[in-house]
C-alpha cells in the first residue's frame, strides 16, 4: 500500500493536474491517499482515474475559483459579493510583533497561492511550484525588508498592515474579468445585476 501511494503521488504530481487544484482538492487528494481503499495501482487504474481527472478539469479549476471568491471576508466594503474588484483584503495574511512582520503560515497563504496560480493558468504562463510562489517570494521580502510593508509583483501589489490585513490589487484586470466571467457562469445574473 505504501509503494502505491508513492506512485499515485509521483503520477499525480507529474501528470500537472495539482496545478489546477487550489489548496482544499489537494488536501482530499493527499487525504484519499492515506485511506486503505486506494485503487492497487494498474494500468487500467490508471487510465481510468486520469481521464475522470482530465474529464473534471475544468471544473476542478473553476470550483477553486469560486472557493477563493466565497472565501473573501464580507466584512471589508471592498469585497465585492457579486465579483472580485480591482482590489481584495484579506485578514490575517501577516503579523506584525515586536520583530517586525511575518508571513502568517494560515488558510489565506494558501488562498493567496491558489489565485496566483489561477491567474498564471488563465494568462497561460507556467505555475510556479510551492517553492517559488508569491507566498514564498512575499515571506521573502517580508524577512528581507523588515522595514517593508508592501510588495509587488507581476501579479500582484500587496500592502499590508500591523493588524494583520492586507490589500491585494490585481495588477492585470483583464484576468480578473476571466475570473469574474468563472463567477458569472456559477451564479447567472449576479454580475449583470452589478454593472
Amino acid at each position: 500500500r505504501n509503494l502505491d501511494r508513492g506512485i499515485w503521488r509521483d503520477l499525480m504530481e507529474r501528470s500537472g493536474m495539482l496545478s489546477i487544484m487550489d489548496a482544499q482538492a489537494r488536501e482530499q487528494w493527499y487525504n484519499s491517499l492515506e485511506k486503505d481503499d486506494i485503487p492497487a495501482v494498474s494500468e487500467t487504474n490508471i487510465l481510468s482515474t486520469f481521464e475522470q481527472l482530465h474529464q473534471s478539469k475544468n471544473e476542478v479549476f473553476e470550483r477553486g475559483v469560486i472557493n477563493v471568491f466565497k472565501s473573501l471576508s464580507r466584512d471589508f466594503k471592498t469585497n465585492n459579493p457579486c465579483k472580485f474588484g480591482s482590489k481584495i483584503i484579506v485578514n490575517g495574511l501577516v503579523k506584525c510583533d515586536r520583530w517586525g512582520y511575518s508571513l502568517n503560515w494560515s488558510w489565506q497563504r494558501d488562498r493567496l497561492a491558489d489565485l496566483e496560480r489561477m491567474l498564471m493558468l488563465l494568462d497561460g504562463k507556467p505555475v510556479p511550484d510551492n517553492r517559488a510562489d508569491v507566498t514564498r517570494r512575499l515571506g521573502d521580502h517580508i524577512h528581507e525588508n523588515k522595514g517593508s510593508n508592501s510588495y509587488e509583483d507581476g501579479m500582484f501589489k500587496i500592502k499590508y498592515f500591523q493588524k494583520g490585513t492586507a490589500h491585494i490589487t490585481f495588477k492585470r484586470p483583464e484576468l480578473v474579468d476571466r475570473l469574474n466571467d468563472i463567477i458569472a457562469r456559477h451564479y447567472p445574473g449576479i454580475l449583470a445585476a452589478t454593472q
